[in-house]
């Protein structure tokens, strides 16, 4: 799995020479955030709370975690601060310098990534401003049981566009079948290649600020494409919201390579044998939100935005029917908030502030005092709908519903 972080500093995205020296700055943070978010996962590292400098990072990580699958580090030293991250979304935490057995024991452990910052064989804290005398191999044995997986940083290696130690991840590979990902110095596609081999993913940063890592190529170049003898990997289609799945279709090198670099799904015609965008002739097109490969490397996912139908016969998917979600009834009550329609009973409770609080509480009455039968899933219904317009009217979301729930799990 390749990894692109974005490091914060004073709500920019920067890159730091061995974690002290700017040597790179950019200022359009979300824009960078849904370009990455294309290869998978991105890593968010708030470098003002891990340095403690006082800044907050906060609104500008929970506006990142709404738009990709986020794993966040940098400074979360309390539980009330780690909740929170999660609570915006964040799939996974990153957790350094706070970590020890009471503190994880706290939180969930499938939500936790344990950093091992080393430098020169030992572990360094405090946003590498300080040294300590545990190894690596130590701080890996001991947080075993209490994280999902490590994020291992070779500090030493950091920034400085010089290759990696590949002897040391190995090491660590040799005394631990938990996730890994790489950090520090990785700067060719051959390194991460090698990295792949180990069963390690890799987070990258200043090789691909730079240029010294294109990240397309480095994403197809991990994938398997000689395991058919066509050279095509099957494309599994999942719609980004819904989670149905659209559509089976099949990609090259190249077709991957356009998908991820134009944000339009593309894939390759094996009747027509030929690259095709996806709705450039229907309309129907997708847009790519992200695109993952499995453990074999020889299947992709991609997460798209569709526009329209996917199935050439017109209908929303090659398998099935729409299913009914809540998020398409929250989707349909935006856009009556958007277009407020005349004699339209959601447009009345969108003008009338005082109206839909007082259908809320009688709602939530009537839910409470239901009859017996089907009684409860009928008022629920009539509840959780004018709630969804309450949220419209906020900004908020089913998805930040879930991710402040998930929060509370441990």
């Amino acid at each position: 799995m390749i990894i692109p972080s974005i490091d914060l500093m004073d709500g920019k995205a920067v890159q730091l020479r061995q974690g002290k020296e700017k040597v790179l700055e950019k200022e359009n943070v979300i824009e960078l955030a849904k370009y990455y978010a294309r290869f998978g996962e991105i890593a968010v590292i708030d470098l003002d709370a891990a340095m403690n400098t006082g800044k907050d990072n906060e609104e500008i990580i929970s506006k990142i975690c709404k738009i990709a699958d986020c794993r966040v580090g940098g400074g979360i030293r309390t539980i009330e601060k780690a909740k929170r991250i999660l609570a915006y979304g964040a799939k996974k935490i990153i957790i350094g310098t706070a970590a020890d057995e009471s503190f994880l024991s706290k939180l969930p452990k499938d939500r936790i990534i344990l950093a091992i910052d080393s430098r020169n064989g030992k572990i360094t804290v405090d946003g590498w401003q300080t040294d300590t005398e545990v190894s690596t191999q130590t701080q890996v044995q001991r947080f075993g049981d209490f994280c999902s997986g490590f994020l291992y940083t070779i500090v030493e290696k950091e920034g400085m566009l010089q290759g990696t130690n590949l002897d040391a991840f190995k090491v660590i590979r040799n005394i631990t079948n938990k996730p890994i990902v790489a950090a520090g110095g990785i700067t060719t596609i051959e390194e991460i290649q090698a990295l792949e081999k180990m069963d390690i993913s890799c987070q990258l940063g200043m090789s691909i600020y730079t240029g010294k890592i294109n990240l397309e190529e480095a994403f197809t170049a991990c994938l398997d494409f000689d395991k058919s003898t066509d050279g095509l990997i099957p494309t599994i289609v999942q719609d980004k919201d819904t989670k149905q799945v659209l559509m089976l279709a099949y990609s090259n090198k190249e077709s991957v390579i356009k998908s991820l670099t134009t944000g339009k799904a593309t894939y390759y015609s094996r009747s027509r044998k030929e690259l095709w965008t996806k709705g450039e002739t229907s309309g129907n097109t997708q847009e790519l939100i992200s695109a993952k490969f499995d453990c074999d490397k020889d299947t992709i996912l991609y997460k798209v935005h569709q526009k329209g139908n996917a199935c050439h016969l017109n209908r929303y998917s090659c398998f099935e029917d729409k299913d009914f979600s809540i998020s398409e009834l929250y989707d349909l009550i935006l856009e009556r908030k958007e277009k407020m329609p005349e004699n339209s009973y959601t447009t009345k409770l969108f003008k009338n502030k005082f109206y839909l609080k007082r259908k809320i509480m009688e709602e939530a009455f009537e839910t409470v005092n239901f009859e017996e039968g089907d009684g409860l899933g009928w008022e629920a219904a009539d509840l959780i709908y004018h709630l969804l317009v309450f949220m419209a009217q906020n900004n908020v979301t089913p998805n930040d519903i879930l991710n402040n729930l998930a929060s509370r799990t441990k």
